[in-house]
């Protein structure tokens, strides 16, 4: 899945790694079947547009940055770092802050939310 949204455009990358104890970056990833409403995925309505940093933008700038992030049990994102880097840490730190205002379906273990890792992408084009 993915969307544009102002020279942004997000690719769900489709993985997601859930356990209940307490997860940390290194968790293991496994993949997940996407779909509008799957545990993992944005909620497009509550997520702002993405800034394009104005000295990045005026270079011309571009790359894709990938992020992970763990999600609460409430879809809020917890905690995030670059897994992937543009090669731009204006567009890296540009997409962490962008990430952080989105929420999301909470990952689901047998039917309840948990807490969980996944990933995203964030493409960067003037």
């Amino acid at each position: 899945m993915s969307f544009a949204m102002r020279g942004v455009v997000f690719a769900a990358v489709g993985f997601i790694s859930t356990g209940l104890g307490i997860a940390n970056a290194s968790d293991k990833v496994v993949p997940i079947k996407a779909t509008a409403t799957s545990p993992g995925n944005i909620r497009t309505e509550t997520c702002a547009r993405p800034e394009y940093p104005k000295g990045e933008l005026e270079q011309n700038h571009q790359g894709t940055v990938t992020l992970r992030f763990l999600l609460s049990v409430d879809g809020v994102v917890k905690q995030s770092l670059i897994h992937t880097s543009s090669g731009y840490p204006a567009l890296d730190e540009a997409a962490l802050v962008a990430i952080s205002k989105c929420r999301f379906n909470p990952p689901l273990v047998d039917g309840k939310a948990v807490e969980g890792w996944t990933a995203i992408q964030y493409v960067w084009k003037p």
